[in-house]
């Protein structure tokens, strides 16, 4: 055999033989390739990792509309309530038993855009023996707004400009269709979520900061106006509400809001209503030491007809509010309201405004007569009673702005309790004593509401 052969086969009987001193390696059935090893163990092509390169992106997960549909949030708010009313004037009492039922929708948020829909009913137990605001054709009686209905109560679109970290400097939310919209204290525009039927807004809404902290500029245009009595007595709009607010620096919490506001109503089926009002507002609250601070509000505007409005007017409206606020104890606070008259002629109105929440919770004065209204008046909130208790106790001294026949005085009274997260009961009594030919009106109501 030649050299080279002889050399091969050597080799293979080598390779073949274990090694001198050396046990053969028996591979247990269960091993597998170098490959089944742990994957840190096993080596790469690229050699290590670099510590310096970029972790690999995140797929990118576009939004789902329908998702956001999905995912939104179910609302329902249900109240039951009795609510007494008795004139001196009258012949007889107005009780009415209602339940208002709201059922609502929120979806969640999709490219910031957002919507709601929520519908209304209010039923009657005893419709026959209240006043609902003639309604029901029920006259002799005090009036009771709460009129039976069924209806649309929101239905809005809502868009918000994402800002903050990798958005926009400037925040903006924007807002179309039939909406709450509540401004300041709510005494030219607010819901009335004191009555059973809420007034909401068939509107478009634009608000913003301009990049500016502290900076609110608030602008909607108002078609409609969907009052407390159910459709029959909506107010067809084309009116424009501007209000323009800062928080003023001050710690860690501004010390006050300064506003100043434009509200240029014209309805069509409400010209008696429809007014141009122009006005400055500021409102806040200084610590005096850990446990005492001073609560303050004034405001003051102007106000004359507009649109069709027949008679040609001009009023002014001032407001002076102080308390002092002791942590622990309770509030004592005392005000002055105006609602200024033209010569008797007409006075200062708030058709848009919560107007029970002002002039005593008798509702005497919702409408301001033609003499102007002067409302001076003293309260005190507990603060010392149990968490989700809640009490006021108020006075009131109404005067006219023209002329010297004062209307009268009235005392409030509040208290309600939260008995669980999504249940409250509550209670208001209302004692207005007449004066110059003005009825006594005694008003008692009961709340049971359940919210979630």
């Amino acid at each position: 055999m030649n050299t080279p052969a002889r050399t091969l086969l050597l080799a293979a009987a080598c390779a073949s033989t274990p090694a001198l001193g050396q046990p053969a390696v028996e591979t247990p059935a269960t091993s597998g390739p170098i490959t089944e090893l742990p994957q840190e163990s096993v080596p790469t092509p690229e050699g290590p990792a670099d510590p310096l390169a970029l972790p690999p992106e995140e797929p990118v997960v576009e939004p789902d509309a329908f998702d956001a549909l999905k995912n939104g949030k179910v609302k329902v708010n249900v109240r039951g309530r009795y609510e007494y009313a008795e004139f001196s004037t009258l012949p007889e009492q107005s009780n009415a038993t209602t339940v208002r039922t709201r059922i609502g929708y929120l979806t969640g948020d999709w490219l910031g855009l957002q919507g709601y829909i929520e519908f209304e009913d209010i039923r009657s137990g005893n419709y026959d023996i209240y006043n609902a605001a003639g309604l029901n054709g029920v006259a002799g009686r005090p009036v009771i707004a709460d009129p039976e209905v069924t209806e649309l109560n929101e239905l809005w679109l809502g868009y918000a400009l994402p800002a903050g970290e990798g958005g926009s400097p400037i925040a903006l939310n924007a807002k179309a269709g039939r909406q709450v919209i509540v401004l300041d204290d709510q005494r030219f525009v607010g819901h009335v979520g004191w009555r059973q039927d809420n007034q909401t807004f068939d509107a478009g809404t634009f608000t913003t900061d301009l990049g500016l902290d502290g900076l609110q500029l608030f602008y909607g245009y108002v078609n409609q106006v969907n009052r407390i009595f159910a459709e029959e007595r909506d107010f067809q709009s084309d009116s424009h509400l501007i209000n323009v607010s800062y928080a003023i620096p001050g710690g860690k919490k501004s010390p006050g809001k300064l506003s100043g506001f434009a509200y240029l109503l014209d309805f069509d089926n409400g010209a008696g209503a429809s007014s141009d009002t122009f006005g400055v507002r500021l409102a806040g609250k200084l610590p005096l030491d850990d446990s005492v601070s001073l609560l303050y509000q004034a405001s003051w505007a102007t106000q004359s007809e507009a649109g069709d409005n027949p008679v040609g007017y001009t009023a002014n409206y001032a407001l002076g509010d102080v308390a002092l606020a002791v942590k622990n104890i309770g509030t004592l606070g005392a005000g002055y309201e105006l609602l200024g008259s033209d010569d008797g002629v007409a006075a200062f109105q708030t058709p848009l405004g919560t107007n029970h929440k002002f002039n005593g919770f008798a509702d005497q004065f919702l409408v301001t007569p033609a003499a102007g209204l002067q409302d001076i008046y003293f309260y005190a909130k507990a603060g010392f009673l149990p968490k989700g208790t809640n009490a006021l106790v108020a006075y009131h001294l109404f005067q006219p702005d023209e002329g010297s026949d004062d209307y009268g005085s009235e005392i409030d009274a509040v208290l309600t309790q939260k008995l669980t997260e999504n249940l409250t009961v509550g209670g208001k009594a209302a004692y207005f004593f007449g004066e110059n030919g003005r009825p006594d009106v005694t008003r008692l109501t009961f709340d049971l509401t359940l919210a979630f």
